[in-house]
């Protein structure tokens, strides 16, 4: 109908344009023409979808719908995805665990949230520092694969000294305090004693407890750096505070705009700041280094990328890094769904990968998708802008990251589009939803939210070894139980392998929300959780639940904070919960939770008589489970 439509118009006006020529005293019929032909085609389109396409819509429509199908795949780049069986015997016996100690030890115990909060606590030591973000990475720390928490000790400039006045003077706000001063680091399982997380690198110099070392850790570019900075000034540069007085530093990098005179008219003309003519601070060796917030700094090099709001810093050589993914997008691809209803794009890749030197501010751009026409494209309209990936250091490419942003995208998208066939699709039979869970505060004010997308350390079914992944469950749409579970790799030559491993037909596999419920009414863990707010005085909080395939079963693991209840206080570990093949255990510790499950062997013994079994009844305390004392 489309194509005749279209040949009508096209008819119309010919022969309008052609009466108008022979006749061009009467033109008055040929307006009224075309909106008479505009009314009939539009009364025709609607007569056409009523009568003709809605009673038969999947046999006119099946051959768009499978456009619609194909064509969004291939935009999200999930034309590739490999599916799996995931066979979810529940068989692990402690040989399984022992086996998996790289996967074991590293299970994310410790929630990024909280971190964050504690970093800055213990960590920030001055109100001018500010851990900004959350990091989640791997390192070889000490010849073990370590998954951490890692954070800049960022320069917050509002929080600078003052002046007696209560202002901020030039000096210090654009010569003194000009950088953030080092990183803290932590593995994600492991805690101190009094449930917080144990720093691998911390304090002020930097200490580090492993041979991860950062021996040149000022931040001039990093996520929150707004102000220019001027640099090799007769004021030296504050480099961060020590008990026997503060400690200064000179700039010796790379970056930054020699302050020549004709320079220093013109950022004065530009910046509104006279003191750039006027400062007696200034000299021969001064420079500014300007656009220091690095995702502003990337927007001005390429505005014509899309980039990530989550770049991560990294620790390489000594020395520390940004990384910031960038994605090329368009609207106009065709047959494509969009992202959300409220935007238009409908193609992603993340084509660029991007390497900002947090003390020098060199800042490199890296092809990360050369299949991308898009980027392709860039590349030989800028012709100096963009490096292979090849030529990534290689210790730098070993800490990239599939984006997490991009992962949420294609799995949201993933959970409709997965089934390929037309018929199904507009049948809409299985369609998947991402799992949901109960996160926060204990009680009655939980939050029922979606899981999020967690990277992990594990040896994933079809691999021989451990490897960092992202991966989500999905749910069928409005149901609990989990039915697959969606994978990307990020490591080496396997990076961006997108996997789905499914459930066999007719197995069901407890959903996050089940076990959060089977966690709820567990009367034991009540009663614990109960004793550990009782008085009123702190507030117990459910952290994520993370979902831990191993070998063909699956583990579920909630770690539980405890915070008082003042505004100062720090969140605790205080206890990791348990669930595996209807069993929920709750202890202090995952090793000991998993002690609880899988209990390891006994030490041998010399060969006694066999004592008759013990069919006494445990007291309360000592039951796991209220179906169990009825036993």
């Amino acid at each position: 109908f489309y194509y005749v439509y279209i040949g009508l118009s096209i008819l119309i006006g010919f022969s309008l344009l052609l009466y108008n020529k022979i006749n061009r005293k009467v033109i008055i019929f040929g307006p009224l023409a075309l909106i008479l032909a505009t009314s009939i085609s539009g009364l025709a389109s609607v007569i056409v979808q009523n009568l003709i396409v809605t009673p038969n819509e999947l046999v006119k429509e099946e051959k768009f719908l499978q456009h619609n199908i194909d064509y969004t795949n291939y935009a999200y780049r999930l034309h590739d995805v490999e599916v799996k069986q995931f066979g979810v015997a529940q068989n692990l016996v402690r040989e399984d665990i022992e086996e998996n100690k790289v996967t074991i030890n590293n299970i994310p115990v410790n929630d990024y949230k909280p971190a964050k909060d504690i970093y800055n606590q213990i960590q920030g030591l001055k109100n001018y520092y500010y851990f900004n973000d959350m990091d989640i990475d791997r390192y070889m720390v000490n010849g073990e694969y370590r998954q951490v928490f890692i954070s800049a000790r960022e320069l917050q400039s509002a929080n600078i000294p003052k002046q007696e006045g209560g202002g901020t003077s030039w000096i210090n706000r654009y010569l003194k305090y000009t950088h953030g001063y080092g990183v803290a680091m932590s593995p994600v399982n492991e805690v101190t004693p009094s449930g917080q997380p144990r720093l691998f690198i911390k304090d002020l110099p930097v200490i580090s407890e492993t041979d991860v070392k950062v021996e040149r850790p000022q931040i001039y570019y990093g996520e929150i750096t707004k102000d220019f900075a001027i640099v090799n000034t007769r004021e030296k540069e504050f480099d961060y505070p020590s008990s026997t007085g503060n400690v200064e530093t000179i700039y010796d990098g790379t970056g930054g705009i020699p302050l020549t005179f004709p320079n220093r008219i013109m950022l004065a003309l530009t910046q509104g700041k006279m003191n750039f003519i006027l400062s007696q601070d200034i000299n021969s060796q001064s420079k500014v280094l300007m656009h220091r917030e690095i995702i502003e700094r990337v927007k001005k090099i390429a505005p014509f990328l899309a980039y990530d709001e989550d770049p991560y810093i990294v620790v390489s050589d000594s020395k520390l890094y940004w990384i910031v993914d960038a994605y090329t997008i368009s609207n106009k691809y065709p047959y494509s769904e969009p992202i959300e209803e409220n935007t238009d794009i409908n193609y992603i890749r993340n084509s660029v990968k991007i390497i900002i030197d947090a003390y020098n501010g060199t800042t490199d751009f890296y092809i990360a998708d050369d299949n991308d026409p898009l980027i392709k494209t860039y590349a030989k309209i800028f012709k100096t802008l963009f490096k292979p990936l090849a030529d990534m250091p290689a210790d730098l490419r070993a800490h990239l990251r599939y984006p997490q942003m991009l992962f949420d995208i294609q799995t949201d998208i993933y959970s409709k589009y997965h089934i390929r066939s037309a018929r199904e699709f507009y049948n809409k039979s299985d369609v998947w939803d991402i799992g949901t869970q109960i996160y926060g505060p204990s009680g009655a004010s939980s939050e029922s939210m979606f899981v999020e997308s967690s990277y992990l350390i594990m040896k994933l079914p079809d691999s021989e070894k451990e490897e960092f992944i992202l991966m989500v469950p999905y749910t069928p749409q409005r149901k609990n139980n989990m039915i697959s579970w969606f994978a990307v790799k990020n490591d080496g030559e396997n990076y961006g392998q997108l996997k789905l491993y499914t459930f066999p037909s007719g197995k069901i596999v407890e959903g996050p929300m089940q076990v959060e419920g089977i966690i709820s009414q567990d009367v034991a863990i009540g009663n614990a959780i109960n004793l550990l707010q009782s008085g009123g005085n702190s507030q117990v909080i459910r952290g994520n639940m993370l979902i831990i395939p191993i070998e063909d079963s699956i583990l579920y693991v909630e770690p539980i904070y405890l915070r008082a209840s003042n505004a100062s206080a720090l969140p605790e570990l205080k206890k990791v919960i348990v669930f595996y093949r209807n069993k929920v255990v709750m202890e202090d510790s995952l090793e000991l939770s998993l002690a609880k499950i899988f209990p390891p062997p006994k030490e041998d013994e010399e060969p006694t008589i066999p004592k008759p079994p013990d069919i006494s009844i445990k007291p309360p305390d000592e039951a796991d489970t209220v179906a169990e004392l009825i036993e």
